[in-house]
Protein backbone atom coordinates (compact mmCIF):
# COMPACT_ATOMS: atom_id res chain seq x y z
CA UNK A 1 0.00 0.00 0.00
CA UNK A 2 1.13 3.53 -0.72
CA UNK A 3 1.77 6.11 1.97
CA UNK A 4 1.47 9.73 0.88
CA UNK A 5 1.71 13.17 2.41
CA UNK A 6 -1.06 15.55 1.38
CA UNK A 7 -0.43 19.29 1.57
CA UNK A 8 -3.91 20.82 1.79
CA UNK A 9 -7.12 20.71 3.78
CA UNK A 10 -7.91 17.00 3.19
CA UNK A 11 -6.71 15.87 6.63
CA UNK A 12 -8.85 18.45 8.41
CA UNK A 13 -12.16 17.34 6.94
CA UNK A 14 -14.43 15.53 9.36
CA UNK A 15 -12.25 16.51 12.32
CA UNK A 16 -12.97 20.24 12.44
CA UNK A 17 -14.53 20.20 15.92
CA UNK A 18 -11.88 17.92 17.37
CA UNK A 19 -9.04 20.00 15.93
CA UNK A 20 -10.67 23.22 17.17
CA UNK A 21 -10.85 21.66 20.65
CA UNK A 22 -7.21 20.54 20.42
CA UNK A 23 -6.11 24.07 19.48
CA UNK A 24 -8.32 25.74 22.08
CA UNK A 25 -6.99 23.48 24.87
CA UNK A 26 -3.50 24.80 24.04
CA UNK A 27 -4.60 28.45 23.95
CA UNK A 28 -4.21 28.56 20.18
CA UNK A 29 -7.05 30.59 18.74
CA UNK A 30 -6.05 30.54 15.08
CA UNK A 31 -7.38 30.28 11.56
CA UNK A 32 -8.88 26.80 11.29
CA UNK A 33 -11.53 28.29 9.00
CA UNK A 34 -8.80 29.67 6.72
CA UNK A 35 -7.09 26.27 6.53
CA UNK A 36 -10.43 24.60 5.71
CA UNK A 37 -10.86 26.99 2.77
CA UNK A 38 -7.61 25.80 1.19
CA UNK A 39 -7.78 23.17 -1.58
CA UNK A 40 -8.00 19.53 -0.52
CA UNK A 41 -4.59 18.84 -2.05
CA UNK A 42 -2.13 21.56 -3.01
CA UNK A 43 0.50 18.84 -3.47
CA UNK A 44 0.99 15.13 -2.86
CA UNK A 45 4.34 13.71 -1.82
CA UNK A 46 4.97 9.96 -1.86
CA UNK A 47 6.41 8.33 1.24
CA UNK A 48 6.39 5.06 -0.73
CA UNK A 49 4.79 2.91 2.00
CA UNK A 50 4.46 2.43 5.74
CA UNK A 51 7.60 0.29 5.85
CA UNK A 52 9.66 3.18 4.49
CA UNK A 53 8.30 5.48 7.20
CA UNK A 54 9.21 2.81 9.76
CA UNK A 55 12.82 2.82 8.52
CA UNK A 56 12.93 6.57 9.16
CA UNK A 57 11.48 6.13 12.65
CA UNK A 58 13.83 3.22 13.36
CA UNK A 59 16.78 5.49 12.54
CA UNK A 60 15.46 8.18 14.91
CA UNK A 61 15.06 5.59 17.69
CA UNK A 62 18.59 4.28 17.15
CA UNK A 63 20.03 7.81 17.34
CA UNK A 64 18.25 8.25 20.67
CA UNK A 65 20.16 5.21 21.94
CA UNK A 66 17.35 2.69 22.21
CA UNK A 67 18.53 -0.90 21.86
CA UNK A 68 14.94 -2.12 22.26
CA UNK A 69 13.16 -0.88 19.15
CA UNK A 70 9.66 -1.41 20.55
CA UNK A 71 10.52 0.65 23.64
CA UNK A 72 11.89 3.38 21.37
CA UNK A 73 8.76 3.43 19.23
CA UNK A 74 6.59 3.59 22.36
CA UNK A 75 8.71 6.49 23.69
CA UNK A 76 8.29 8.27 20.35
CA UNK A 77 4.52 7.81 20.37
CA UNK A 78 4.40 9.21 23.92
CA UNK A 79 6.41 12.29 22.97
CA UNK A 80 9.48 11.27 24.97
CA UNK A 81 11.97 11.50 22.10
CA UNK A 82 13.47 14.55 20.46
CA UNK A 83 11.27 13.93 17.40
CA UNK A 84 7.93 14.61 19.10
CA UNK A 85 6.44 15.70 15.77
CA UNK A 86 7.67 12.71 13.75
CA UNK A 87 4.97 10.46 12.22
CA UNK A 88 4.77 7.95 15.08
CA UNK A 89 1.04 7.59 14.32
CA UNK A 90 -0.43 6.24 11.11
CA UNK A 91 -2.78 9.23 10.94
CA UNK A 92 -0.71 12.39 11.46
CA UNK A 93 -1.59 16.02 10.77
CA UNK A 94 0.77 18.97 11.05
CA UNK A 95 -0.54 22.52 11.14
CA UNK A 96 1.31 25.58 9.79
CA UNK A 97 1.59 26.96 13.30
CA UNK A 98 4.36 26.92 15.89
CA UNK A 99 3.49 25.16 19.17
CA UNK A 100 5.34 22.81 21.50
CA UNK A 101 2.60 20.49 22.73
CA UNK A 102 1.70 18.02 19.96
CA UNK A 103 -0.55 15.07 20.68
CA UNK A 104 -3.64 13.07 19.91
CA UNK A 105 -7.17 14.36 19.63
CA UNK A 106 -9.30 13.91 22.75
CA UNK A 107 -11.94 11.91 20.89
CA UNK A 108 -9.43 10.03 18.70
CA UNK A 109 -6.04 9.66 20.41
CA UNK A 110 -4.68 7.79 17.38
CA UNK A 111 -5.06 10.95 15.26
CA UNK A 112 -1.91 12.98 15.94
CA UNK A 113 -1.74 16.76 15.56
CA UNK A 114 1.63 18.49 15.43
CA UNK A 115 3.37 21.62 14.23
CA UNK A 116 5.04 22.06 10.84
CA UNK A 117 7.52 24.52 12.35
CA UNK A 118 8.43 22.10 15.16
CA UNK A 119 8.66 19.22 12.68
CA UNK A 120 11.20 21.19 10.62
CA UNK A 121 13.27 22.01 13.73
CA UNK A 122 13.25 18.34 14.79
CA UNK A 123 14.21 17.20 11.28
CA UNK A 124 17.11 19.67 11.31
CA UNK A 125 18.29 18.29 14.65
CA UNK A 126 18.06 14.73 13.32
CA UNK A 127 20.13 15.82 10.33
CA UNK A 128 22.80 17.20 12.67
CA UNK A 129 23.05 13.97 14.67
CA UNK A 130 22.75 11.46 11.81
CA UNK A 131 25.61 10.10 9.75
CA UNK A 132 23.29 9.36 6.80
CA UNK A 133 23.68 12.71 5.02
CA UNK A 134 20.06 13.60 5.54
CA UNK A 135 19.07 16.35 3.16
CA UNK A 136 20.70 14.60 0.20
CA UNK A 137 18.03 13.90 -2.38
CA UNK A 138 17.52 10.42 -3.79
CA UNK A 139 17.25 10.58 -7.61
CA UNK A 140 13.90 8.79 -7.66
CA UNK A 141 12.57 11.25 -5.08
CA UNK A 142 13.37 14.13 -7.44
CA UNK A 143 11.51 12.32 -10.22
CA UNK A 144 8.49 11.84 -7.95
CA UNK A 145 8.46 15.53 -6.99
CA UNK A 146 8.80 16.61 -10.62
CA UNK A 147 5.72 14.64 -11.72
CA UNK A 148 3.84 12.78 -8.97
CA UNK A 149 1.25 11.17 -11.26
CA UNK A 150 3.86 9.96 -13.75
CA UNK A 151 5.88 8.50 -10.88
CA UNK A 152 2.86 6.68 -9.41
CA UNK A 153 1.64 5.42 -12.78
CA UNK A 154 5.09 4.15 -13.78
CA UNK A 155 4.81 1.43 -11.12
CA UNK A 156 8.61 1.22 -11.23
CA UNK A 157 10.32 -1.15 -8.82
CA UNK A 158 12.68 0.97 -6.74
CA UNK A 159 15.90 -0.56 -5.50
CA UNK A 160 16.54 1.68 -2.51
CA UNK A 161 18.91 0.97 0.32
CA UNK A 162 17.72 1.52 3.88
CA UNK A 163 19.73 4.75 4.02
CA UNK A 164 17.94 5.97 0.88
CA UNK A 165 14.56 5.24 2.49
CA UNK A 166 15.52 7.29 5.55
CA UNK A 167 16.71 10.16 3.32
CA UNK A 168 13.49 9.92 1.27
CA UNK A 169 11.22 10.27 4.31
CA UNK A 170 13.35 13.03 5.83
CA UNK A 171 13.11 15.00 2.57
CA UNK A 172 9.37 14.26 2.13
CA UNK A 173 8.55 15.50 5.63
CA UNK A 174 10.77 18.55 5.23
CA UNK A 175 9.38 19.47 1.80
CA UNK A 176 5.82 18.86 2.97
CA UNK A 177 6.16 21.00 6.10
CA UNK A 178 7.84 23.84 4.20
CA UNK A 179 5.16 23.80 1.52
CA UNK A 180 2.35 23.68 4.10
CA UNK A 181 3.78 26.74 5.84
CA UNK A 182 4.25 28.59 2.55
CA UNK A 183 0.68 27.78 1.46
CA UNK A 184 -0.81 28.32 4.96
CA UNK A 185 -2.41 24.90 4.97
CA UNK A 186 -2.07 21.54 6.69
CA UNK A 187 0.21 18.58 6.02
CA UNK A 188 -1.43 15.18 6.45
CA UNK A 189 -0.09 11.64 6.44
CA UNK A 190 -3.22 9.51 6.39
CA UNK A 191 -3.40 5.78 7.00
CA UNK A 192 -1.94 3.42 4.37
Amino acid sequence: MAKDLIVGSAGLQGFEGSIAGFLSSRGLEVGLATWLERPDAVATISCLNGATVMEFLRHAVQLEGYADEDAGFAAGACGKLAGKNFPWWDNSLWLPLGFDDPGGLDDDPTFFVGSCQSLIAELDELKRTSSLQLGDVVTEYSEMRADFLKFIRSNTELDLRTEDCVRWIWRALRDGAELAIAQNTALWAGPD
